[in-house]
């Protein structure tokens, strides 16, 4: 049984980990780790106990992190590494994913320029997938707005050879025998106009935690959901005040149950309608917004790694702004309370259930 909780925060000022217990009304603040170096993803595998964070910066170049001691010390792994002669060169990391449980020391990590790396050590040392890296469309893969980076990493609840991921500009790509061949998986209902040859930019694709097969995908305009079994992604924006937007999170036992942020597509900002988490308890037909305890009306910015939600019950849900504020509710979104604030530019928020 879980004791504490801890919440990683990665910004653009190096990592804070803020740590209270399971009550979640007390938190203390630590860090910042690496700073002035930007965080892009920082994440807690509960398989070992291990951390991770990307730490890409401006100089020395951008690297990978893990500790084993709960963030007490650091230790720089090897760098993802394209193949000689590739027409790439590693840039940076935009996310990190423990594997499926019953690959204990299977680590993914997707980079830009847009690929995916794995290691089967822990996050001591990574290969490319060269089997995504070789997919015919890949050519018609372009930069988006944050550039053209692999940022999701949606790994099946029951089978580990099944898996999704999400690449700006590049659409979804899945595979169901451990990443041996691929598929692009962009077919939809509704929503935005077609592209026949790629999704339209991906913001966050999610697999649900406990239920095989069940995605939540927030794409750069639109939300869609898709069931176990289904093939085709179905538009759920309607009831939302903009379709456009980074963050979201699923339920991790209600298999009805999302969450999102919208933003207003021009300004990257909650406005005019305010921040607020909205949350659909019917697969996306309708939304509500949560609101209660954030600063009415106010225009504040959340970006793609910016929200995450805990596995206690009722379970913790947390967010992070532009403006250096971490938001938390202990009551599923019903109530927030700001839990640290003055942070820099916070890009990253992921929440562990720890010893």
């Amino acid at each position: 049984m879980a004791k504490k909780v801890a919440v990683l925060v990665g910004t653009k000022k190096g990592l804070y980990i803020l740590r209270g217990d399971t009550n979640r009304q007390k938190w203390d603040v630590e860090g910042p780790q690496w700073a002035p170096a930007p965080i892009h993803h920082a994440m807690y595998d509960p398989r070992d106990g291990s951390m991770y964070a990307a730490v890409n910066q401006t100089w020395g170049g951008s690297r990978i992190e893990h500790s084993r001691d709960m963030g007490k010390t650091w230790t720089t792994s090897s760098n993802p590494k394209f193949p000689e002669g590739s027409d790439r060169t590693f840039s940076q990391t935009w996310h990190i994913e423990p594997g499926h449980p019953s690959t204990p020391n299977v680590v993914w990590a997707g980079t830009e320029p847009a690929a995916l790396f794995k290691s089967e050590d822990r996050g001591e040392s990574w290969a490319i997938v060269q089997s995504l890296d070789d997919q015919p469309t890949r050519a018609k893969w372009v930069p988006g707005f944050g550039g053209m980076g692999l940022h999701s990493i949606a790994i099946d609840a029951k089978d580990p050879k099944r898996m999704s991921v999400g690449i700006s500009v590049g659409g979804v790509y899945t595979t169901t025998d451990g990443g041996t061949t691929w598929t692009q998986d962009n077919k939809k209902t509704g929503g935005d106009s077609e592209r026949p040859d790629v999704f339209y930019c991906i913001h966050k694709l999610l697999a649900h935690p406990e239920e095989s097969g069940l995605r939540f995908m927030r794409v750069h305009e639109e939300v869609y959901w898709r069931d176990p079994n289904e093939t085709t992604w179905r538009h759920s924006t309607a009831g939302l005040p903009s379709n456009f937007g980074f963050a979201a999170a699923m339920h991790p036992r209600d298999r009805r149950t999302a969450y999102v942020i919208p933003l207003d597509g021009m300004t990257r900002a909650a406005a005019p309608f305010g921040i607020g988490v909205y949350r659909t308890q019917d697969k996306g037909k309708s939304w509500q917004k949560l609101e209660k305890g954030l600063p009415q009306g106010a225009p504040l910015e959340t970006l793609r790694e910016g929200m995450h939600n805990d596995r206690l019950d009722p379970m913790g849900l947390y967010f992070g702004t532009a403006n250096g504020d971490v938001w938390a509710s202990r009551d599923e979104g019903e109530s927030w309370t700001r839990i640290a604030q003055y942070l820099p530019y916070v890009t990253s928020v992921h929440a562990a259930m720890v010893e």
